[in-house]
């Protein structure tokens, strides 16, 4: 149980700066600043018929997502540094805040996209639940989704063992769900998942 609750612990420091960036978009989502930004990924575009994407997958997203990881790495390596110990799996005093960003925070958004991609050809709208045996598969891939392509971008820095990833999709599990519900009571979701 303390194996449990250390790598717990060091996963979520490791995702803190994706933490920062959740709470920073949706502040701006509520406030619904950076309009400009708000441009779909997929620029409105179909394929066979339906969006790629759709509208909920957008530019601002990926910007907030970068900036908040950026200035959660620079925090972590400037103003905590050496005091996070062993909790801290990456070398923070060599890591470039710029370029870990960008793969913590990118490499989540990325993971979001296939996801999006499948839900639109199987006519689910985003923030929408899938129905009858889809229903669980999608509920999980939709809380997993940012681990299956930031962690492979990650193990530049980290060398991730089989208990550090699981342990990470039983965190993220736990905490993407009541980020979605604290998301939807301040507003700045539709849905409460």
């Amino acid at each position: 149980m303390m194996k449990l609750a250390w790598l717990s612990a060091q996963v979520l420091y490791l995702y803190a700066p994706l933490l920062l960036s959740a709470a920073i978009s949706g502040l701006v989502m509520r406030l619904d600043a950076l309009r400009a930004l708000r441009k779909p990924i997929d620029g409105g575009r179909s394929y066979h018929g339906r969006r790629v994407f759709g509208d909920s997958k957008t530019w601002r997203g990926v910007v907030l997502a970068v900036a908040g990881c950026v200035l959660g790495a620079a925090i972590q390596k400037h103003l905590i540094g050496l005091r996070a110990g062993q909790l801290a799996l990456v070398d923070y005093a060599n890591v470039n805040v710029w370029v870990f960003g960008l793969a913590m925070g990118g490499g989540a958004m990325l993971g979001e996209l296939p996801n999006s991609f499948v839900k639109r050809r199987l006519d689910i709208a985003p923030g929408a639940t899938a129905t009858g045996s889809q229903r669980v598969l999608f509920y999980v891939w939709d809380q997993i989704d940012l681990l299956t392509t930031s962690w492979p971008l990650l193990a530049c820095w980290v060398r991730p063992s089989l208990a550090l990833v699981s342990v990470s999709v039983l965190v993220t599990l736990t905490l993407h769900p009541l980020s979605s519900l604290i998301g939807y009571i301040i507003g700045a979701r539709r849905t409460a998942r």
